[in-house]
């Protein structure tokens, strides 16, 4: 894992490789320092990472990077899951290698930080991806060695990418680091010595990771045996739930080491994923669409709030129109403190001007939209980026258009339930008193239009009363 260091400063205005133009600092991990660059001549972003020619001791490491990367090199010629390596190079004493720029949002980001709960099938296609990595890794003789959920990129077409090698070394060789708290394995002797089995024990923490958001704890019991205690597992699973529970307890189990371990799982995996929508891997697409939006919007949010008479996604009308009236009251503190210079009348025709405004904010205000429940079951076909925000937009974009603003008074209630193929979109409002329950009932689709067809004409059946 990449770790940023309090010289960032220096490392932004190194030199790197020509013709290589540094774009910045990425951060420090393993036996590397890891740069983004951009190839001129291709216009081509990529990844720029330098590695000491000596090590401790007078060593050359040379030859112990060289078959490394080599081992990479094949690996990635096998998977689309490990970067490509573009090239090595010597410059200025010190080995550069350039990988491909993955983009793409970590795990870590999308659960821990943005609290995405994914459905078991996506789960499932996360776990597949990374068996049908270790395997070639393995044949390869190379061990990643910081396989852990900030390394595991989730891109916007739901491909699984694995990334920071920089703590990878042949098997047998020593590591370069300790592996991260949680994710190590227990080793009889005191040892750094990499094993196939780091990243499979790591594979099944990752597993654990995902399902209960816990990790296994290595402890010693009475008798000084060393066990590993395990996420309690539930007792009604789906037939994915239990195969991705199976497999962690597997993966980090004591018996992990006999040969077949992972061709066994990723048969089994295989034989499931066939049951899986051919949508299943376009929605965990949604899920970095989803990441990538929020990103943009945190950024522009403030700029959008100030400019603008209409409030940005995420954030009430009621709330933009409020800054709107906070922005005008601002204007008459400063008019006012300019009273000298200024008629009585035309203090009058300005109070006046403001009173109307705010009586017209009143009465054409948007009504209130909220989302009550969203339920969608794990295979359902599902738009690209589609949220709870994505519905909410489109919701609210139908009520503007059928004229709805002018019920100010009214608050409208929505609510999405699918089960796989087919879904029920409900709009409650009220009227006199009266609620009114509106619903359509449709198959679900990944086509954006389908679901605004669908919106429109619930739209269409609320403002008719």
């Amino acid at each position: 894992m990449l770790e940023l260091t309090a010289n960032d400063r220096d490392h932004e205005v190194v030199r790197l490789p020509p013709p290589l133009e540094n774009h910045g600092f990425l951060g420090v991990g393993g036996q590397g320092t890891t740069w983004l660059a951009l190839d001129p001549k291709l216009n081509r972003l990529l990844v720029c990472k330098r590695f000491q020619a000596e090590q401790p001791g007078g060593k050359n490491a040379l030859p112990n990077l060289q078959a490394t990367f080599a081992a990479q090199a094949k690996v990635a010629a096998t998977t689309s899951v490990v970067p490509q390596i573009y090239g090595v190079e010597y410059f200025e004493g010190a080995i550069w290698l350039l990988l491909e720029f993955v983009e793409g949002v970590s795990l870590q980001n999308l659960i821990s930080a943005q609290k995405v709960i994914m459905g078991d099938s996506q789960l499932l296609i996360i776990v597949m991806d990374l068996l049908n990595t270790l395997m070639p890794l393995k044949t390869a003789g190379l061990v990643h060695g910081d396989l852990t959920p900030a390394n595991i990129l989730v891109n916007t077409q739901g491909q699984i990418r694995l990334i920071d090698f920089s703590s990878s070394v042949l098997h047998g060789s020593i590591r370069p680091t300790a592996a991260a708290p949680g994710f190590e394995r227990h080793k009889r002797a005191h040892t750094r010595v990499s094993d196939f089995l780091d990243d499979q024990y790591a594979l099944g923490c990752v597993i654990y990771w995902l399902l209960a958001d816990d990790l296994p704890i290595i402890a010693r019991d009475q008798n000084g045996q060393t066990v590993i205690a395990r996420p309690a597992k539930p007792e009604e699973l789906s037939a994915f739930a239990h195969l991705l529970w199976e497999s962690a307890a597997l993966l980090t189990g004591s018996d992990n080491s006999h040969p077949g371990i992972l061709s066994d799982l990723s048969t089994r995996y295989r034989q499931q994923i066939r049951s899986l929508s051919s949508e299943s891997r376009r929605l965990l697409g949604g899920y970095a669409v989803d990441s990538r939006v929020q990103g943009v919007a945190k950024n522009t949010e403030r700029e959008q709030f100030q400019g603008s008479n209409q409030s940005p996604s995420g954030l009430s009308a009621v709330t933009g129109l409020n800054s709107l009236t906070d922005k005008w009251a601002r204007l008459l503190a400063a008019f006012t403190r300019h009273l000298k210079k200024t008629s009585q009348m035309a203090v009058l025709i300005f109070l006046i001007a403001i009173a109307a405004f705010t009586g017209y904010q009143r009465v054409h205000r948007a009504p209130s939209l909220t989302v009550d429940s969203l339920r969608v079951a794990a295979n359902t076909a599902l738009p690209p980026g589609f949220s709870h925000d994505w519905l909410v937009a489109r919701l609210e974009r139908i009520i503007d258009q059928q004229g709805l603003e002018l019920m100010a008074a009214q608050s409208f209630v929505a609510r999405l339930d699918c089960d796989h193929d087919a879904c029920v979109l409900t709009i409650n409002h009220q009227v006199n008193g009266l609620r009114h329950v509106h619903q359509q009932s449709f198959s679900a689709s990944v086509s954006p239009q389908v679901w605004e067809s669908v919106i429109t004409e619930l739209g269409r059946a609320v403002a008719a009363r």
